[in-house]
């Protein structure tokens, strides 16, 4: 209706306007008439300008209702545009959102005086996200609570880690890096040389001759790959590939360290405990007075079971609960017999340093007991009982291209270390009875 109304006035503005232009020519054939009238300052016609008057106030007024007009239309479609409101408003009704949202706020915000429907239409977490566009489940998930705010999110610089426990084997052992597959160790064999006592006129004896031997180290291989997608390296917020590195890096420090206590030496470095659980093999091995139990004495005896000269430069091995056991030592009175002393407390045992060895066992979970035949305790010079050959040391190479048809890179990364017990006397190894 309103659009019928503007083409009306439209017309009738044309047909004014051409009106308009007819009575100007009438005023201008006036004026010429009266030329020289007008030229010495006098006045246009009486019934000319008052017929110009007349046209041009018809005109301003279907002008203005043209406006007027105009502007109430644009109104309509806004207003149709426009989600109800009021009850007031005839013709327009309350979205069941708007109601929902007006009952929360007369509740004084109580989220439980809704009906469950009610709470699925205003509450993000009862919300029926399956009937969303891809864009307002982005908006849901990250509006603030009941705010309805686009919030961004921070991600810290701080990366969480877990403690990662390692042996550390190599920093007491005598370290070599080879050119080869293997290193060669000339040693002493089981018989040595001997001289003898003579009187004033006996001869020399015949010495036996030594016997030697060649102990051999090989160089074992440790190494692992791992593929990432090339999106997971390019979107991360972090240096995703520097992590991984690191975590590889830790891996092959810890793997190394287990295999220098316990490796088989079957493609492996050959472990101290396991070699001290062969028969005859030089390393001295001290059962435990009591079943199941380590008592100060063993410890005493274990050290001294030792050649002086190594003592001096020996270290003490176990793991975290194995220390915890020798600090619940007690006197005859519970009192305890590790004690500190000084500001700082220093972690030796009858004045000689201890290691803690993740690899190595612990008691029975709860208690202060082991199993029979376990090897709870470590004591010897490991710098001269123990030979770490590094051939190649840990490197990486990145695979960009192999995997390239998957979209992904690959990481390798390998190592060649070998491991020996090699003078078994310098150390000693404590065994459960």
């Amino acid at each position: 209706m309103a659009y019928d109304q503007i083409a009306l006035l439209t017309q009738e503005v044309s047909k004014l306007n051409k009106s308009l232009d007819e009575r100007v020519k009438t005023v201008e054939e006036w004026m010429s008439k009266t030329e020289e009238k007008v030229s010495q300052g006098g006045a246009i016609p009486v019934e000319g300008k008052a017929a110009l008057d007349t046209l041009n106030v018809e005109i301003s007024a279907k002008i203005a209702e043209y406006k007027a007009l105009v502007a109430e239309e644009k109104e309509a479609k806004l207003a149709a545009q426009r989600p109800g409101y009021s009850s007031k408003r005839i013709g327009v009704q309350k979205s069941p959102e708007t109601k929902a949202i007006e009952k929360w706020l007369r509740k004084r915000g109580d989220i439980t005086a809704l009906s469950q429907d009610e709470r699925k239409l205003i509450d993000f977490n009862h919300m029926d996200y399956s009937g969303m566009t891809p864009e307002q489940k982005v908006m849901v998930s990250a509006a603030a609570d009941l705010g309805g705010f686009f919030a961004g999110t921070d991600v810290s610089d701080k990366f969480i880690e877990k403690l990662f426990l390692i042996s550390p084997v190599r920093s007491l052992a005598s370290v070599d890096t080879i050119g080869g597959e293997k290193l060669l160790i000339p040693s002493e064999g089981g018989l040595d040389t001997n001289v003898f006592w003579s009187d004033e006129q006996s001869g020399f004896q015949a010495s036996p001759d030594p016997t030697l031997g060649m102990i051999e180290i090989y160089a074992r291989e440790a190494n692992g790959y791992l593929k990432l997608s090339n999106q997971n390296l390019e979107d991360s917020v972090f240096d995703i590939e520097a992590f991984i590195l690191k975590r590889l890096t830790r891996q092959f420090a810890q793997k190394e360290g287990t295999a220098f206590l316990t490796g088989d030496g079957v493609a492996r470095p050959e472990g101290i405990l396991t070699n001290a659980a062969l028969a005859s093999t030089g390393i001295n091995i001290l059962t435990t007075g009591t079943a199941g139990t380590i008592k100060p004495a063993d410890d005493i005896n274990l050290m001294h079971s030792l050649k002086s000269g190594y003592r001096k430069t020996s270290s003490w091995l176990m793991s975290n609960n194995t220390i915890g056991v020798h600090r619940l030592y007690t006197d005859s009175q519970q009192r305890p017999i590790w004690t500190m002393f000084g500001a700082e407390f220093v972690e030796t045992l009858f004045g000689r340093p201890i290691v803690e060895m993740p690899d190595m066992v612990n008691p029975t979970l709860g208690t202060s007991t082991y199993v029979s035949g376990q090897f709870p305790v470590i004591f010897g010079d490991i710098n001269q009982g123990y030979q770490i050959v590094d051939r190649i040391g840990l490197t990486f190479q990145t695979l960009k291209e192999l995997f390239a048809i998957q979209n992904q890179v690959a990481y390798l990364a390998r190592m060649r270390v070998g491991g020996k017990v090699v003078l078994p006397e310098a150390m000693a190894v404590m065994k459960v009875q």
